[in-house]
Formats: C-alpha cells, sequence, structure tokens
C-alpha cells in the first residue's frame, strides 16, 4: 500500500487577488477536491453505516464506491 502524501497549498496573497480581479474569501483549490470527494462517497448507501470489522473492509466498500461512480459516468458520457 502506498503512503499518500499532503501537501499544504498556498493561499492566494493581497497582489494575487488583486491581479485576479478578485477580493474577500478566494477558496484553496486542493481543499474544495477534497470536499467534493467527501460529498461523493457519501451518496453511497453502502457507507451509510460504518459496521465494518477491519480497513481492508472499508477500503474495498471505498474503492467500490467510486468505481461505481466511475461507471455510471463513462456510461452517461457520449
Amino acid at each position: 500500500m502506498t503512503k499518500i502524501r499532503f501537501e499544504l497549498s498556498t493561499k492566494p496573497s493581497k497582489q494575487e487577488k488583486a491581479e485576479q480581479g478578485k477580493s474577500g474569501f478566494v477558496p484553496v483549490i486542493a481543499r474544495w477536491v477534497i470536499e467534493r470527494s467527501n460529498t461523493w462517497m457519501e451518496r453511497c448507501k453502502i457507507l451509510v453505516k460504518n459496521f465494518e470489522r477491519t480497513l481492508a473492509i472499508a477500503t474495498t466498500k471505498l474503492n467500490l464506491c467510486f468505481i461505481r461512480l466511475m461507471i455510471k459516468r463513462l456510461a452517461a458520457s457520449p
């Protein structure tokens, strides 16, 4: 199993915001990727309750959830 590396994404400075024509709150891109993935996982009915006894079973259920999501997307594409 491979280890996942997390890198902190930099927040845009005031100058960068001004160059982009934005002000106030600007979301960090990497954070929204993780939150979006968590939302997709919450839609899987198999993951609603956590009754898995081992980490391997929990990981398998997560993999099945994402496989199902990708199959749906591939089937829907023209």
